[in-house]
């Protein structure tokens, strides 16, 4: 007998956005829309259980204002005889001032398994399914929410819930961190992870281990979200798991060099190719640039901004130190006093401070020597 499963997480309803300014309303209600549509495509493929590993909700005050809705959503899970497994995550732990709030959430759907802060183990006996996981508490703790495991088996299928980041060498050392050896020892068929917003394949020692990232855009500078895991459990070693989309909007990343990017032209040309209403576009312009191939990313971005959810443009640039040689320019015009005092500013400065002498030097030579239309 085979289970399929729906494994969500971090969906974080209540999130207010405020990065995003006048749009952030609009993704705090995209957010129970793409819920909503999580709950639909779990009563469309008629899964056995849906997963929700940790930050169902973005902190205890939102809990309670998205209560209500949260209830509705799995109540229809209710009526079609579909259980939940939920454990609390970081955003809306058990402590502090939550308990209560999952209590409350729990007696109005009977069919909701909330997990407790230890490890504990929920069976499902007509779809031969044990589901083990701990809620976390906002308590910092150096232990890894997979203690505990493994579990004796006493179903077919064994599937695991945990919210923490997995060890990795670009992540620093944190509390709660779980590592690859923890969870190939999870003796576990599923581990359904929450934490991370972007979808990541962690299987390890023959155990399928997946973050099934936010299903709606929540930061807008991760890229895979947006998406739920459908998960097929056929036997001890044969699972599948298949991502599927759900959310609306989505992140992108756009890396122009200035030096070959064809000026001011081929840079919008490239912005405006990506251009979709649902897109957060995250563009970094970078290389060393000749004077011309400089460009005013402010005028830029007020130009397609409207062609995009939300556009952001990051100048990191470099001016090429030959691109403005002070012999052109006579040392008693005015032009010529100002190219080599901001050479020494240059030559004096590193990081950011230079950074922003580069561009006093760029502009400035184009305004003195009239070329206003390369900055529009």
């Amino acid at each position: 007998m085979s289970v399929r499963l729906l494994h969500t997480s971090d969906v974080h309803l209540g999130a207010t956005f405020k990065v995003l300014g006048e749009r952030g309303r609009d993704q705090h209600r995209q957010l129970r829309d793409t819920f909503a549509r999580v709950i639909t495509l779990a009563l469309e493929e008629q899964v056995d259980a849906v997963l929700i590993a940790g930050d169902l909700f973005d902190s205890v005050p939102a809990a309670r204002v998205q209560l209500p809705f949260a209830a509705e959503q799995f109540a229809r899970l209710g009526e079609a005889r579909i259980p939940a497994c939920v454990i609390a995550g970081n955003h809306d732990p058990l402590g502090e001032g939550g308990a209560s709030l999952w209590r409350d959430l729990q007696a109005r759907c009977p069919d909701l398994a909330v997990f407790g802060p230890h490890l504990e183990a929920r069976t499902f006996p007509e779809r031969d399914l044990t589901v083990v996981g701990r809620s976390v508490t906002g308590e910092l703790s150096a232990e890894s929410p997979l203690v505990g495991l493994p579990v004796s088996r006493r179903t077919r299928h064994l599937v695991g819930l945990a919210h923490g980041s997995v060890q990795r060498p670009d992540l620093p050392a944190r509390f709660g961190l779980i590592t690859p050896e923890e969870i190939g020892a999870s003796g576990v068929d599923y581990l359904a992870l929450g934490d991370w917003h972007s979808a990541r394949d962690l299987s390890s020692g023959g155990v399928v281990a997946w973050y099934s990232g936010s299903p709606e855009m929540i930061d807008v500078d991760q890229i895979d979200s947006g998406s739920v895991c459908l998960v097929t459990l056929r036997a001890p070693g044969d699972r599948e798991v298949v991502r599927r989309q759900v959310g609306r909007r989505h992140a992108g990343r756009l890396a122009l060099d200035l030096a070959t990017a064809g000026g001011l032209e081929g840079v919008v040309r490239e912005i405006r190719a990506r251009a979709d209403p649902d897109a957060a576009l995250l563009v970094t312009l970078a290389g060393l640039a000749r004077l011309g191939d400089r460009v005013n990313v402010e005028r830029i971005r007020e130009e397609l901004a409207s062609e995009f959810f939300r556009l952001e443009i990051r100048d990191e640039s470099h001016l090429r130190t030959e691109a403005i040689e002070p012999s052109q320019y006579p040392e008693n015009t005015v032009i010529g006093r100002f190219v080599r005092q901001l050479y020494e500013q240059i030559a004096s400065r590193d990081g950011d401070a230079r950074a922003i002498a580069e561009d006093a030097l760029s502009y400035g030579v184009m305004l003195l020597e009239g070329k206003e239309d390369v900055l529009a």
